[in-house]
């Protein structure tokens, strides 16, 4: 008998951690390289991403957002940290020089940027690369979270 509780103890266990690891799972910020970006933003157009926006970071400061709008995307950055408040003026610069216009909105305190690219995919995903590159220094190789 107390074999058999035994066993039944360990399988309550082992259940209980299963359950542990597929919680983890939901918490734990699944990782791409900018490559692996084209399948997220098929996500968010398919509308099965949590929000209907999502982001990129791999350092909390360079974290921007692709919101849709109809079939195509904009990029959005908002300056939650002090830390990001330099980056705000180098995005908006990098909107007008490349003629994408820009609103700029305040949510809860919280300035925000919107580059209205309208863009598809593919050049959504280039100009990506481009902010990334040229604002924040990152590369091809660079691992991001994606965030909602």
């Amino acid at each position: 008998m107390k074999i058999f509780r035994s066993i039944l103890n360990n399988l309550k266990i082992i259940s209980t951690n299963s359950n542990i690891e597929e919680i983890t799972q939901k918490f734990i910020a699944k990782q791409i390289r900018i490559d692996a970006l084209h399948e997220q933003l098929i996500l968010l157009d398919q509308n099965k991403t949590e929000f209907d926006f999502i982001g990129i970071t791999s350092n909390g400061d360079d974290c921007i957002y692709f919101g849709k709008e109809g079939k195509n995307f904009n990029i959005q950055f908002e300056t939650v940290e002090k830390t990001q408040l330099p980056y705000f003026e180098k995005i908006k610069n990098f909107a007008s020089r490349n003629n994408y216009k820009y609103s700029e909105e305040i949510n809860d305190k919280i300035p925000y940027l919107i580059i209205q690219t309208n863009t598809k995919a593919d050049q959504t995903i280039k100009l990506a690369k481009q902010v990334q590159s040229e604002i924040f220094g990152n590369d091809e190789s660079t691992l991001y979270n994606i965030v909602p």
